[in-house]
């Protein structure tokens, strides 16, 4: 006798066959996870992932789902593989492009494969000619990004070895939160302030995740 899982997985399948959009947010998790965890129904665990993250299939790349009881290291994996996947698909969408940047949306897609996938802070410096061309890039920190990790001194030494016309700074919040910190806004200020003395425009300050940006130039931050 077919246990009563089985059947509802494979009705499950079918439906997402005939109309992917119409199949719910847990049912989708549940296809998902179906593949790892074997033996058993796992719509509960589907529903308790999806209340855990909110509602927002962003945050189940960077909450720890395996709070979630019957969520084990296999379906970590699994997100994980496919947080891995979807940052090399970004990477292969971007190398067909032009390194050209003229909105906060360019910045996002060029650099979210480079460092908007990172468990950890990094901070970015994109140096650009008065075309708006990327002449060179470079991850210079790794870290919490505060005043006492980011050097001044070495983001202008960069700018002015490269004879950038115009910097990006940028860095990563692996929360997935857009919001600026105090010490995002500090560093911002400072950089723009000893750019100035060699007439070098910082033009924005953006922060990346997968899935989004904040512009401090469009909030008007500096």
């Amino acid at each position: 006798m077919e246990k009563h899982y089985l059947g509802h997985r494979k009705r499950l399948k079918e439906r997402f066959k005939d109309s992917p959009k119409s199949i719910p947010d847990y049912e989708l998790i549940e296809l998902l996870i179906g593949f790892v965890i074997k033996g058993r129904d796992v719509k509960k665990e589907s529903k308790e992932l999806i209340k855990f993250i909110e509602g927002n299939f962003n945050n189940i790349f960077f909450k720890n789902i395996k709070k979630v009881e019957g969520i084990g290291e296999e379906v970590d994996l699994l997100f994980k593989i496919i947080k891995e996947f979807l940052r090399r698909l970004s990477l292969h969408n971007h190398s067909s492009n032009k390194d050209t940047i003229k909105s906060p949306r360019d910045v996002h897609d060029y650099i979210k494969s480079t460092i908007g996938y990172q468990d950890k802070e990094s901070f970015m410096v994109i140096l650009l000619n008065s075309a708006g061309d990327v002449i060179d890039w470079e991850v210079l920190f790794n870290g919490t990004v505060n005043c006492s990790q980011v050097h001044v001194r070495e983001v202008a030494e960069y700018a002015l070895k490269n004879k950038a016309v115009g910097v990006i700074i940028a860095h990563n919040h692996p929360s997935g939160k857009l919001e600026p910190s105090k010490d995002d806004r500090e560093i911002t200020i400072k950089i723009k302030k000893a750019l100035d003395l060699f007439d070098i425009n910082l033009l924005d300050h953006v922060l990346v995740t997968p899935y989004g940006y904040l512009s401090f130039k469009e909030r008007e931050i500096f």
